[in-house]
């Protein structure tokens, strides 16, 4: 049966990725949707910028990824389009357990390695390069980035930053909407809402 062809949300450098791993993974991208009317008309890379506001879409015969970085946003776009049907992309050069959980929405980037056991909620971002080993769990609308590692039974909640290069610990557990910078090493649990930050151990930055 032939996939359904793919409506993207955003205009980006992220949205721009979207397009070519989902070609990679031999989709067919209809066209991206931005709220920005500048955009409409546009060609990015290849493929159009349709008019409209993305909800006016929302009767098209599609499969939806909201390819958006910033996950309260993502979040928020996800919410609008309640009741639409969200693709999961995963690139072909991409390794993914066959016991992983994925859900609706997710996007899986070049490089990446997803083990035995792992869930990702929905509108869930493991950018190019980065790990997530045994039995971690990433909540909905969180961004792992690009070569950030997560080590085995690590829990990452909804909606958060886990920055390029950082590493996580074995069995730590980082709070709803808490952000960990680059290159952070969290070797300890991360209150929700936190910014951490650090070369060597993840500590609170300071307001």
């Amino acid at each position: 049966m032939t996939a359904p062809p793919l409506l993207i949300i955003g205009t980006g450098g992220h949205a721009r990725e979207c397009v070519e791993a989902a070609q990679a993974a031999g989709r067919q991208v209809a066209g991206l949707l931005d709220q920005d009317s500048t955009m409409w008309g546009k060609t990015l890379p290849g493929v159009p910028v349709l008019a409209g506001d993305p909800a006016e879409h929302r009767s098209r015969d599609a499969e939806w990824l909201v390819a958006v970085g910033d996950n309260d946003a993502r979040a928020r776009l996800a919410t609008a389009l309640d009741g639409c049907a969200f693709a999961t992309l995963i690139h072909p050069f991409s390794w993914v357990s066959p016991s992983a959980v994925i859900n609706d929405g997710c996007m899986i980037f070049a490089g990446t390695v997803l083990q035995t056991g792992v869930r990702l909620g929905r509108h869930v971002i493991i950018n190019t390069g980065a790990t997530v080993s045994h039995d971690c769990q990433v909540g909905d609308c969180s961004h792992v980035a690009v070569g950030a590692h997560l080590a085995g039974n690590v829990g990452i909640g909804a909606r958060v930053l886990f920055g390029a290069g950082a590493v996580a610990r074995p069995g730590v557990a980082v709070g709803d909407g808490a952000t960990i910078g680059a290159g952070a090493v969290v070797v300890q649990d991360v209150a929700a809402g936190v910014t951490a930050v650090g070369g060597g151990v993840a500590r609170p930055r300071k307001g």
